[in-house]
């Protein structure tokens, strides 16, 4: 099967999760005989596709006013990208000639839709986020017109040949919304087992914080839906009650200024390594260097992600500490293969820090139990083996209807 795979996603940093995933998926599908070619179609910021020569020039004021302008702008800039986009994407997938277009789902893109129904060819979308409701919730920076967003997700997402969602929340969040549930397929998100589990501890990180310390790490982009509240409460607990606690934060993003104001108020810095941003090759090394490792987020009745960390975590053999929400409480058995806490209760999650920094044997079995769940149900393999399944039946769906 060849497979036509379209990325939209924009800022490298800010996305690691979802590179992460379109790399793993694209390197499963291979692996299991199918040629896949991804097509980077990001939009570049404004910043970086004009020359400061140019700017400086040509449009002196052009920074100031489209500062200004862009969130009122951003949506239909949005769909204008879209709508010039279709025949760009008419001549990739005559020119790949693909038997199916999978893209990554993002605010109004629906110029593959429109691609692939001019050229004969299915088209299956991977939907990891609901993005009107991310830009209205998390993005408020941008005004978006009422209720248009979601008319046009839900509308894009019932034309496609197929869907599949990263959880079992988000999947009933669309058809709440009037998409077929046999239209959509949940498939979680996993880990590369090997390469987590067999990473040696980065030398670096018990150099800095001590080689009889107790390492609490956390790996994350520092978004304000990632707990950072807890996050603090934690590292302001545990610091307080042993003196041999040491924290290891990997990652930046908009949150991470304020942990590191925390930290100077609070005389926590020399305790903590912030390690900034880090390529993703050296993030399993850190991971092996932490003794617990920590997934806090805020209470959420829609809690729609699949936290590919969580599936890292767990991939290392690490004593997992995480937030019962939404997936999560579906992957972690709770004193089996992780530990769960109350994210509405800070006391529930003193307790859980409390004991496992008091119990070694604890993390131990926890880290074992977490690797072989892992191993057995959440590779990258698996996650694309039932994607492949999705895409061979479109595919011979495309197929029957063109005999």
């Amino acid at each position: 099967m060849k497979i036509l795979y379209l990325n939209y996603e924009w800022d490298p940093q800010e996305s690691t999760g979802a590179l992460t995933h379109i790399r793993e998926l694209s390197k499963g599908l291979r692996e299991l005989g199918h040629s896949v070619t991804v097509i980077d179609r990001r939009r570049k910021p404004i910043v970086q596709s004009l020359t400061n020569e140019t700017l400086s020039k040509s449009h002196p004021a052009a920074p100031q006013w489209r500062a200004r302008l862009s969130p009122y702008l951003h949506e239909s800039a949005a769909m204008g990208r879209a709508l010039k986009g279709i025949r760009v994407e008419i001549e990739l997938i005559r020119r790949e000639k693909p038997d199916v277009v999978l893209t990554r789902h993002s605010l109004h893109q629906f110029s593959s839709i429109w691609a692939a129904r001019r050229c004969r060819v299915p088209v299956v979308y991977e939907v990891n986020a609901p993005a009107p409701f991310e830009y209205r919730h998390y993005q408020s920076q941008y005004r978006l017109i009422p209720k248009l967003a979601e008319w046009l997700e839900r509308h894009m997402l019932s034309k496609t040949d197929g869907i599949f969602v990263v959880s079992k929340v988000l999947k009933r969040y669309f058809v709440d919304r009037g998409v077929s549930a046999d239209h959509i397929r949940v498939i979680p998100n996993g880990a590369d087992v090997e390469r987590f589990s067999s990473a040696a501890a980065d030398p670096s990180v018990r150099e800095k914080l001590g080689e009889a310390s107790l390492i609490v790490g956390f790996v994350g982009s520092f978004a304000r839906f990632h707990g950072i509240d807890q996050l603090e409460q934690a590292m302001g607990f545990l610091c307080a009650q042993r003196p041999d606690a040491r924290f290891l934060l990997v990652g930046s993003g908009e949150m991470s200024e304020k942990v590191q104001d925390y930290c100077s108020r609070r005389g926590l810095t020399s305790r903590v390594y912030f390690t900034g941003h880090v390529l993703s090759e050296r993030v399993p090394a850190l991971m092996a260097a932490a003794d617990i490792l920590l997934a806090p987020y805020e209470p959420q009745d829609f809690f729609y992600l699949s936290p590919i960390k969580i599936f890292e975590y767990m991939a290392a053999g690490k004593a997992v500490l995480a937030a019962r929400v939404g997936q999560i409480a579906e992957l972690i058995q709770d004193g089996v293969d992780g530990i769960l806490y109350d994210p509405s209760d800070s006391s529930s999650l003193q307790q859980a820090l409390r004991t496992l920094a008091e119990n070694s044997e604890l993390r131990k079995c926890l880290g074992g139990n977490a690797q072989r769940t892992v191993g057995s149900r959440y590779t990258w393999r698996a996650n694309a083996a039932s994607v492949e399944s999705l895409l061979s039946e479109v595919v011979a769906r495309q197929k029957a209807r063109d005999l």
